[in-house]
């Protein structure tokens, strides 16, 4: 799945010839901390964070701290935003936008197309999919299990819950110390956790935990 599915549109921004006040005082007024910047034909120019602000508040020896909050705060920000900004495509997979977040520490990407700005990813949204991966928002029976990272086991775990008229509502995979094993993490419904032990025991190599939520 690509991002513009999941991603924020018509996000909060700032403009190149706003002062540090007046963008400050938007964030504060749509609870954010980091705003992308556009210049007037809307394009995506900087990122501005609260951050970048109190940095330049910082008063130097020659300026008192009257002075330096009137100088800055009549300051554009288009002269302290970050201009080297990591952005995506809208057709970008959600795979990709998770390892970029985490390899470059990003709390949030702007999407872009043709340098448009057409809508953000945040670690809020990139939570929200993870909850939707477990089937947070349905009731069911949730169960972990290891097995051996062979061809057609998921097919005959399935085919074992189809023939018992258990319905999946979620099905993840992640890696195991062992790299000969991954770990399932299933939640379904038509189940109770006495019975998902019996039709898969045979299947796995051992359980992880299980519950219902």
């Amino acid at each position: 799945m690509t991002i513009e599915r999941r991603m924020t549109k018509n996000p909060v921004v700032a403009r190149t010839d706003m002062t540090c006040v007046e963008t400050l005082n938007l964030m504060k007024s749509e609870n954010v901390q980091k705003v992308p910047v556009l210049d007037g034909e809307g394009n995506l120019v900087g990122i501005l964070t609260e951050k970048d602000i109190l940095k330049a508040s910082i008063p130097s020896s020659r300026m008192s701290l009257l002075e330096m909050a009137y100088d800055v705060g009549n300051m554009p920000i288009s002269q302290i935003m970050t201009k080297d900004v990591v952005s995506i495509s809208p057709k970008t997979s959600i795979e990709e936008v998770a390892r970029l977040m985490v390899t470059q520490d990003l709390s949030f990407l702007p999407v872009v197309e043709e340098r448009k700005l057409v809508g953000l990813v945040s670690k809020s949204d990139m939570f929200k999919i993870l909850m939707e991966l477990f089937g947070a928002r349905h009731y069911g029976t949730r169960i972990s299990f290891v097995v051996f990272d062979k061809i057609g086991t998921i097919a005959r775990i399935s085919k074992v819950l189809e023939e018992n008229n258990i319905s999946i509502i979620s099905f993840c995979t992640f890696s195991d110390a062992d790299p000969k094993k991954v770990i399932c993490t299933l939640k379904v419904e038509g189940a109770d956790e006495k019975k998902l032990i019996e039709l898969l025991e045979p299947l796995t190599a051992g359980f992880v935990d299980l519950g219902e939520n």
